[in-house]
């Protein structure tokens, strides 16, 4: 695996450090049309096809009628926006999840637990619940595929978030603080 990729995930899983404290979901969005899986006008097994989009089949439903990506479909694919950190670290938490299953990865990762754990106390934005239930979806598998005996070291640093977590009003943080504990603790 490319020292590349995992220069990328440690660069990623830091990205949580420059989050602002005004995170908003849905801001930024763009009207402009985003680019998504259109085929290539010369790829031949998309020539002289049928073509069809998830809206093609149902009347256009965007106001005006002539907008860029007006159409019926739901997913509403003219809309973009530059991701936020916080959102980047999230998906870092779930490569760095398939990674471990790696095995030439495994000694790479281990020291980026550490970056993880730091993840965990970063609460100054208003989606950190969010990036909590994501790492404490997958802190499980990761500490069975980095084995027991090796995370050991790393487990004290995630009790204080863990604990957050557990006393959270969102349902599904604690769920996934719930579950973590249970698996992480007790196995």
């Amino acid at each position: 695996l490319s020292n590349d990729v995992l220069a990328k995930l440690s660069e990623l899983l830091d990205a949580v450090n420059e989050q602002q404290d005004d995170s908003a979901l849905y801001s930024d969005l763009s009207k402009k049309p985003a680019v998504f899986g259109v085929a290539m006008a010369d790829d031949p097994a998309h020539t002289d096809q049928v073509m069809y989009s998830c809206g093609s089949l149902a009347p256009k439903m965007g106001r005006g009628g002539k907008a860029p990506g007006a159409g019926g479909c739901s997913a509403s694919h003219h809309f973009k926006r530059p991701s936020q950190p916080w959102e980047r670290t999230d998906g870092a938490i779930m490569l760095f999840m398939e990674l471990s299953d790696v095995q030439e990865t495994k000694s790479e990762l281990l020291p980026m637990l550490q970056k993880l754990s730091s993840a965990t106390r970063k609460r100054n934005f208003e989606h950190h619940k969010h990036l909590l239930e994501t790492i404490y979806k997958c802190l499980p598998m990761i500490f069975r595929r980095l084995t027991k005996n090796k995370v050991k070291p790393f487990i004290n640093d995630f009790f204080d978030a863990l604990f957050y977590g557990l006393k959270s009003d969102m349902n599904l943080l604690k769920a996934a603080s719930v579950e973590c504990s249970n698996l992480c603790l007790y196995s």
